[in-house]
């Protein structure tokens, strides 16, 4: 019995000691001033007109026919892959390289494409 009475005062004690380290550790809860709630809020306006416009952006009739454009030049590359018309291959990525980079310019994710790698063929 007193084995037993012992053990469950050491661990009233262990409990009492580990409620008080867990107190300190909690730290109050610090409140944000207006000023940075105000700073905060107009970070979030601005990252949803961004959104906005980019959705704009994307719904216009230009950008559909030029994500067109480039998936058509994608597959056009792929399909000359197949054939080995290494010429055809340089003349598409080059006709691809500034759709890709006017659509990225304005926050649109354009796929990666297997471009053609290696010297470029002399056209004669």
């Amino acid at each position: 019995m007193l084995a037993s009475n012992h053990f469950l005062g050491t661990a009233r004690t262990d409990r009492a000691e580990m409620a008080k380290t867990h107190k300190e550790a909690i730290k109050k809860r610090s409140r944000r001033s207006d000023q940075e709630l105000i700073t905060d809020l107009k970070s979030q306006i601005r990252e949803v007109k961004k959104r906005q416009q980019f959705r704009e952006f994307v719904k216009s009739p230009t950008v559909k026919s030029a994500v067109k454009a480039l998936s058509a030049i994608d597959r056009a590359l792929e399909i000359s892959a197949e054939h080995s018309s290494t010429t055809m291959r340089h003349a598409l990525s080059d006709a691809r390289k500034p759709l890709v980079a006017e659509l990225e310019r304005h926050g649109f994710k354009v796929p990666k494409a297997k471009l053609p790698r290696g010297r470029r063929p002399k056209i004669s």
